[in-house]
């Protein structure tokens, strides 16, 4: 056969393989609903409608605060590497 050659003597290695699963933690879910209530919020808000009405003057900057309070949320559990 043409470029295929056949080594007798060797053997194949053994390896162990891990499984890593990804569990997605309760913080991960909370930080998930910060973020659609925020974008859910900002859309809202073009529409004249204002959920975060009992915040007062605080209410404008809502989608940002909550969505921040989200990202914190969602990256607080990730592990290096």
């Amino acid at each position: 056969m043409i470029g295929i050659k056949k080594n007798k003597g060797e053997k194949m290695k053994k390896t162990n393989v891990r499984v890593v699963e990804k569990k997605t933690s309760t913080l991960q879910i909370i930080g998930g609903l910060f973020i659609l209530f925020a974008i859910s919020d900002f859309a809202l808000s073009w529409m004249g409608t204002n959920l975060t009405e009992f915040m007062g003057s605080v209410s404008r900057f809502s989608p940002i605060i909550f969505g921040l309070i989200g990202t914190v949320l969602i990256n607080s559990r990730k592990e290096d590497g």
